[in-house]
């Protein structure tokens, strides 16, 4: 990713996308949300942008009723490490984007196993991500599109395998 995609699939997924429609709990108390984990980009999987053609990512989720936390670490096409950390509010109410002025999210649960989020600015819509698990359990599929800080609209879907503790 280039250092605008390792924000965008995880950072932009948040301030220009993320966002989840649910109807559905993230977690129960007696059974862990599949989505929670750690995650290694595919590349070979992945269907990268252009502009966004990093050499690693990986992502780590930790969920709860009121919160996804994504913390997510990777190289950027010019071989640059990133990382960072973000929350998403699973509740489907507005949630202003920290670090981004006017940027908002709505993030619900689509499914047990489908988090889905829209980033808006004054109304409109400027990003859009779902994140869905296998039925296995074994991958995550990350779609997202948007407008990167060029202005450029992307879009591309990140295949990720589980990691293994």
């Amino acid at each position: 990713m280039t250092r605008f995609i390792v924000m965008n699939v995880l950072r932009l997924c948040l301030l220009v996308a993320l966002l989840a429609i649910s109807n559905q709990p993230a977690t129960s108390s007696q059974t862990k949300n599949p989505l929670a984990g750690t995650w290694q980009a595919n590349i070979s999987k992945s269907q990268r942008h252009p502009n966004h053609l990093f050499k690693s990512a990986t992502l780590s989720f930790e969920v709860s009723d009121a919160l996804v936390s994504l913390t997510y670490t990777g190289v950027n096409m010019s071989g640059a490490e990133e990382k960072g950390t973000f929350d998403i509010h699973p509740d489907g109410k507005e949630h202003p984007i920290p670090g981004a002025p006017g940027l908002v999210e709505v993030s619900r649960w689509i499914s047990p196993r489908v988090l889905d989020t829209v980033a808006t600015k004054d109304g409109k819509v400027v990003g859009h991500s779902s994140y869905e698990v296998s039925d296995d359990g074994k991958t995550l599929t990350a779609k997202l599109s948007g407008s990167d800080a060029s202005g450029t609209e992307f879009e591309q879907i990140i295949v990720c395998d589980r990691q293994q503790k």
